[in-house]
């Protein structure tokens, strides 16, 4: 961000957001990628909700921004989308 673009939108928050985490030690990178995988393994319904569509968008796109900027592009891992399946509640059907 320069000083004549002051924008404070959300693109601007998460461009300079993956700036700083790629511009960091590949190492703590690696790190990074290593936490948000081992968070998304041991709490993976959270995970999926924080970076699928249902989360707030903010929430969604700083997840992946973050996923994205801490690993190569090679190993950047795509998330399945989640769908809410409509189902007939269960019990006495009128």
């Amino acid at each position: 961000m320069t000083e004549e673009n002051t924008s404070g939108g959300v693109y601007e928050l998460l461009d300079a957001l993956v700036a700083v985490i790629a511009a960091s030690d590949p190492a703590k990178r690696e790190a990074l990628a290593a936490a948000i995988d081992a968070y998304a393994e041991d709490y993976t319904e959270d995970f999926l909700w924080a970076t699928g569509m249902q989360a707030p968008t903010l929430l969604h796109h700083m997840f992946n921004s973050i996923d994205c900027a801490c690993r190569p592009e090679s190993q950047s891992k795509p998330r399945p989308a989640i769908r809410l399946v409509d189902r007939t509640p269960e019990g006495n059907q009128h």
